[in-house]
């Protein structure tokens, strides 16, 4: 079978799950990953013939796709900050929010200072992107999925990066030493939020990463109590958080040892980032 005949079976599978961009794009995406051509190779060589090896890999792909598994876990790959992390089941597929709070880190501190410990580091893309952008002085991660670490394990060996990885159940245990900065995107999503996501989340994405049992600010109120034995005074805190909640987090840090509280919109215009600073 040739090339154009794969795009073809692709687009009448898709047509109604995915919209005419998504669903280019994730053919661009495969044949890139499984036939090593790019989006112009794909028009130039439209006519070429598919191995059987190579198609089967394909018809495999559209499969998950059909079953609306993330193509993200399909080539186990993602892009954060312009780098490819390792994925797959035991971590959340990185998010353009969480670049944003990364963003917010390497412009507000000064690079080559202080030590950073991030909360709930999954994939491990947020520690691994601080310490190859903003050479900090010591990145630490805790993570309370095993499975998770391997994972953020395996992607800072693959992009060099010189973070140190705990199994830590932060809402029971606490870290051994003070922190400059502290960042966390920990699960924040309301547990009958969960029905109402799209399958390709809630049927494949970790639920655990997802959303806390009882209060979804389990972890921020966490993360405050123990503010003394986490940060330096001084101490900053970066946080993303659900956009529906931006307010009431703000009311909690108003509540506590905290100053210079600042609540974020995305690139969308939502509450989705907070920064405050311990004292």
């Amino acid at each position: 079978m040739i090339l154009v005949d794969f795009t073809a079976i692709f687009k009448k599978e898709l047509k109604t799950q995915f919209e005419e961009n998504e669903l280019r794009n994730h053919i661009v995406i495969l044949y890139d990953f499984y036939l090593g051509l790019d989006r112009t190779q794909t028009v130039l060589n439209g006519h070429i013939e598919v191995d059987e090896q190579d198609a089967l890999k394909l018809l495999s792909a559209l499969a998950e796709l059909k079953n609306h598994k993330p193509i993200d876990y399909i080539i186990n790959q993602s892009v954060f900050y312009g780098r490819e992390f390792y994925v797959d089941k035991s971590v959340l597929i990185p998010r353009s929010e969480t670049e944003e709070l990364v963003q917010w880190i390497l412009e507000e501190e000064i690079a080559g200072d202080g030590i950073i410990l991030d909360i709930g580091s999954g994939s491990g893309c947020i520690p691994i992107t601080l310490d190859l952008e903003g050479k900090f002085e010591a990145v630490d991660a805790l993570e309370i999925s095993t499975d998770a670490n391997v994972t953020a394990r395996k992607n800072a060996v693959n992009l060099g990066a010189k973070v140190t990885f705990e199994d830590l159940d932060i809402l029971t245990q606490i870290p051994k030493r003070h922190y400059d900065v502290v960042v966390s995107n920990p699960p924040y999503v309301r547990e009958e939020e969960l029905e109402g996501l799209d399958k390709n989340v809630v049927e494949y994405e970790p639920t655990i990463a997802l959303a806390p049992k009882g209060d979804p600010l389990t972890f921020y109120k966490r993360m405050i109590a123990i503010a003394p034995q986490i940060l330096k005074n001084g101490g900053r805190l970066y946080w993303e958080i659900h956009e529906d909640l931006g307010k009431e987090i703000v009311v909690l840090l108003n509540n506590g040892p905290f100053s210079d509280i600042e609540l974020r919109e995305d690139l969308y215009g939502r509450d989705r980032l907070v920064k405050a600073t311990f004292h």
